[in-house]
């Protein structure tokens, strides 16, 4: 019984580890799959968003861990947190993009907003109108 528990122990530790790797700052697009809790949601965009699902819990609590959104860009290939302040960071001289993202986003939560006409994220559709 002993044994058991200590095995289960360690795979529980293992697991746990894994999943807290998983949102270090060193993620990339490249070691942000899938058996980490990665999906990436718009592949062919400018800005590409990443949705992290934290797997170390039972079904019966995912309401108490909510998705994490996450963000790269052809510039950076770190996966950085989808806000309103770091989008304005990476593209740091784009003011019409800043100023789109102040007035079409009051809550950091709203930038996974799509774009039904458009077909795609509403801040790459923001983008792009801002760079035209």
């Amino acid at each position: 019984m002993k044994k058991l528990l200590l095995v289960l122990f360690i795979a529980i530790g293992t697991f746990i580890v894994s999943n807290t790797m998983a949102q270090q700052k060193d993620v990339t697009s490249k070691t942000a799959i899938a058996s980490k809790g990665y999906t990436v949601l718009n592949p062919g965009e400018t800005i590409k968003i990443y949705k992290y699902v934290h797997a170390a819990h039972s079904p019966k609590d995912t309401e108490k861990y909510a998705p994490k959104y996450f963000f790269t860009t052809a510039s950076q290939d770190v996966l950085t947190e989808l806000t309103k302040d770091n989008l304005k960071k990476a593209f740091s001289t784009d003011h019409a993009f800043h100023d789109a993202l102040d007035a079409n986003f009051k809550l950091d939560g709203e930038l996974i907003n799509y774009d039904n006409f458009h077909k795609m994220y509403k801040v790459n559709r923001l983008l792009q109108s801002s760079t035209k």
